[in-house]
């Protein structure tokens, strides 16, 4: 296999493991904000049903739980989910989850025992029993957490995640308000709440022999990954928590202990902030080398919300936190300044500490036990000199010493990677925020009015703001010509893949991959490529849904490709001859729409609309032809996926329509249908996509390519030209809001003149002329700058006036036909889709 077609082949995987990596990372990331949340209602909610001395016992016993819980957490799934993305068999999974076993129980035992010793000192026995049963739930429940994260079930993991955190609450507030128990029955919560991953526990794996117990845990290199991240998670665990213990330890008042802990607790904002961006880039930094711009970028992230935040948290005016608090609750607004700092300082050293972990320096960790040790010290001088609020000053100081220490030594050892904007752009505004919410403090409805338009705008670009990945240098000699290739040519150096690769529907800007793009695709110019050139190229296309097209441009160079494309497209004639004929066979005609025979990419499922009324029977037609049935659950009465054990599946329409709202009626659609052969070579004309009307390889998906099949024999349908144009154009408006280069393709073989005309028309009569209007509009201008040789951003989006435009325009038009329903739907649809398809168009 030459070095170019090792290439080629890298985009599909790499492009299955960004995908199923960035959209984890959103999953997660949105469930430790909704955990956070959720704790800091349990918290608040609790201020109010638990006396003071209760709170204390329970925010005690709290901290105890959270602290080991947080290296249970990192620990055992970190390892386990890394080993198995390394195992090469059945039989190493199984060995990976047998150990992590091992280690969640032993781990777990000794940290009960630990944490009861610890409660023993504030808790009463019932209580200590509890904190002790909850830590060892928590810590074996850790395996399902490892396996779901090691199996990419990302969304599963973040579910559960959530799902965890809401239970807690319910349960935590029955036992408390409803049974009486008190602060054992709020930590109890913790306990049960963990009960839901146990349906979730790691299957058993078969294949290859089994290593005893005692041989598995003898296993060097997983002990001393696992007692790695555990020393490094467990100090920032204790130091995040130690505090909290300490005050309801040392003989202090015991509302002033109770004060501190709430101040605490709201103070720990920044921290969970920091958990969510280091969940999200860890899986990236550890597959680059240290001192990597993504690190810059990371540390960005989580300043721009963490600082504001910050600020807002320390500025409180204390007659809204007098409204938030008991009376016995009367110093949280004096601590809270020292608590919110200390918590922003604890996320960037929680921070850091990923940063080393990600490339395996565990050698930060004495840094660390020297800054714990600074930490204790300012604790206790601080609580020796000033009570309560001396130790809040003195947890201030011992954080950011500890910080210092560490960032310096990172500094020296790695960096922090070449910022793509100084930092001082983002510390400068944020610093003179701080000193404005100070001054409003006296007048806390201004102050509130700011102050939550602050918090706000922060939270939307941390969930908002993606950072586009770079791009590689191109080979500097490209010498394979189209269709040729060396197999003496050396194999690129591993390194992260282009931006292209990443499998979003972002638009790219690259300055040679797309325009090779588009010289081959567009253009019908194969002009010679090196592979790191070519690689780019490939990953647009993907993108593009024409790597097909591309892969015929450069045969020798993309032959993995071409030849996936070719396997996959024999899969989709025979999936859809099947299930046409299946459905023709029970009386129900089908319309095959925006499909293209050509073999230009790989299809994951093919649309076929059935008449109106006949989607159930639809499914029952194909009962046994179909393994797998899927709906989503704002279009579950108009569409159904059925997928087949091997190929494409079956997307089954009831109507054209987008989140429940139809756009082309479906009585017209089959009125106006046409036979395959009379499409006169349009994408969803003759079955290979060719006007010769001669299929490019099976039908029936045999590797012989000899099968005789008359076009009058296929059981599907085609649109009219106008219905196609629309549909090209409605699929843009209503759900993609972006144009790929494969229907900038379709588009330009339908923009004839008597075409364009009756879609205006027809598109007049369905409610979204002017919309329609002007997205041809946009593809037509794309279009002539692509074939004068300009950069367009592909794929193309739309503006967003004209897909606000287009929802106000169509949902008037459904209202005055009286279809209310239909016209709410689509007003209170819009404004969030528009939305949340602008952020997945950010490449991260």
């Amino acid at each position: 296999m030459t070095a170019a077609e090792r290439v080629a082949e890298r985009p599909a995987a790499a492009l299955q493991d960004e995908v199923t990596a960035v959209h984890g990372a959103r999953w997660i990331a949105t469930a430790v904000v909704l955990v956070g949340a959720l704790n800091y209602a349990y918290t608040l909610v609790l201020t109010r049903l638990l006396d003071v001395s209760g709170y204390a016992t329970f925010a005690a016993g709290q901290g105890l739980v959270v602290c080991t819980a947080a290296v249970a957490v990192v620990t055992v799934p970190w390892m386990l989910a890394q080993a198995l993305a390394r195992a090469g068999s059945d039989a190493e999974r199984g060995e990976a989850v047998r150990f992590a076993v091992i280690t969640a129980i032993a781990g777990g035992t000794v940290a009960a025992l630990a944490v009861g010793c610890v409660a023993m000192e504030f808790a009463s026995t019932p209580t200590t029993l509890v904190i002790a049963g909850s830590t060892l739930a928590i810590y074996i429940t850790r395996v399902t957490a490892g396996w779901l994260q090691g199996s990419e079930r990302l969304r599963t993991l973040a579910v559960l995640t959530a799902v965890e955190a809401a239970l807690k609450f319910g349960v935590g507030l029955f036992f408390v308000w409803a049974l009486g128990l008190g602060e054992t029955g709020a930590l109890a919560a913790f306990g049960i709440a963990v009960l839901p991953y146990v349906f979730f526990w790691p299957r058993r794996l078969r294949g290859g022999p089994r290593r005893a117990w005692r041989s598995v845990s003898a296993d060097r290199q997983l002990w001393r990954r696992a007692s790695g991240v555990a020393s490094l998670q467990g100090v920032v665990a204790l130091l995040a928590a130690m505090d909290i213990v300490l005050v309801a330890m040392l003989p202090t008042d015991r509302a002033a202990a109770a004060s501190y802990q709430a101040a605490v607790m709201l103070g720990r904002v920044p921290l969970f902030l920091a958990g969510a961006v280091s969940i999200a880039f860890l899986p990236a930094l550890s597959r680059r080398r240290s001192g990597d711009p993504l690190t810059a970028s990371a540390l960005r992230m989580y300043l721009t919300v963490a600082l504001p935040l910050t600020v807002v948290a320390a500025t409180v005016p204390g007659g809204l936190l007098a409204r938030i608090f008991p009376d016995g609750y009367s110093m949280v607004s004096t601590l809270m300044a020292c608590t919110a700092t200390s918590g922003l300082a604890l996320g960037a050293l929680a921070l850091l500490v990923t940063f080393a972990q990600a490339v395996n320096d565990y050698g930060c960790l004495r840094t660390l036990l020297v800054g714990l040790g600074l930490y204790v010290t300012a604790l206790v001088s601080g609580w020796v000199t000033g009570g309560v609020l001396g130790m809040a000053i003195g947890g201030l100081c011992g954080t950011v010493a500890a910080l210092v220490l560490l960032a310096v030594r990172h500094s020296r050892r790695h960096g922090f990677g070449v910022a793509e904007r100084s930092f001082s752009r983002v510390v400068l505004p944020l610093l003179a925020l701080a000193a404005g919410l100070a001054l409003l403090r006296p007048y806390p409805m201004v102050w509130f009015v700011v102050a939550l338009t602050v918090s706000v705008v922060a939270l939307w670009r941390f969930f908002g703001q993606r950072r586009v990945a770079p791009v590689p240098e191109p080979a500097e000699d490209p010498r394979d010509g189209p269709g040729e290739g060396s197999a003496e040519e050396p194999e690129p150096e591993p390194r992260t893949p282009p931006g292209g690769a990443r499998g979003t529907r972002a638009a790219v800007h690259d300055e040679r991959a797309v325009p090779l793009l588009v010289d081959a695709v567009w253009r019908d110019r194969v002009r010679p490529a090196g592979d790191e050139e070519l690689l780019g190229a490939l990953a647009a296309a993907r993108r593009n849904q024409v790597e097909g097209r591309l892969a015929r441009a450069y045969p020798r160079q993309l032959a993995a490709t071409l030849t996936e494309v070719e396997s996959a497209t024999g899969l989709f004639r025979r999936n859809l001859v099947e299930s046409t004929d299946r459905l023709r066979a029970a009386g129900i005609p089908t319309v095959l729409i925006k499909a293209d025979l050509a073999g230009d990419y790989v299809y994951g499922n093919f649309d076929l609309v059935v008449p109106p009324g006949r989607l159930r029977a639809a499914q029952a037609a194909l009962d046994g032809w179909y393994a797998h049935r899927t709906t989503y659950w704002l279009e579950r009465s108009t569409k159904v996926l059925l997928e087949p054990p091997d190929g494409p599946a079956a997307h089954l329409h009831g109507s054209v329509s987008w989140f429940g709202v139809q756009v082309v009626p479906t009585d017209r659609l089959f009125a106006r249908a046409q036979r395959p052969e009379h499409a006169d070579g349009h994408p969803e004309g003759p079955v290979d996509g060719r006007p010769g009307g001669h299929p490019d390889g099976p039908v029936d998906g045999r590797p012989d390519g000899h099968v005789e099949v008359r076009t009058d024999d296929y059981a599907w349908l085609t649109p009219c030209p106008s219905d196609r144009l629309r549909i090209w154009l409605a699929h843009a408006l209503f759900q993609n809001l972006t144009l790929d280069l494969s229907e900038l393709l379709a588009l330009r073989s339908l923009l004839h003149p008597d075409v364009v005309a009756e879609a205006r028309r027809e598109a007049a009569r369905e409610g979204w002329c002017a919309g329609g209007r002007e997205a041809l509009a946009v593809a037509v201008e794309a279009m002539a700058r692509l074939d004068r040789g300009e950069s367009v951003p592909l794929p193309l989006p739309l503006p967003v006036r004209t897909s606000l435009r287009v929802g106000a325009e169509h949902s008037g038009h459904l209202f005055g036909e009286g279809r209310v329903r239909a016209a709410t739907r689509e007003a209170s649809l819009r404004v969030p889709l528009v939305m949340t398809k602008r952020l997945r168009r950010r490449v991260p």
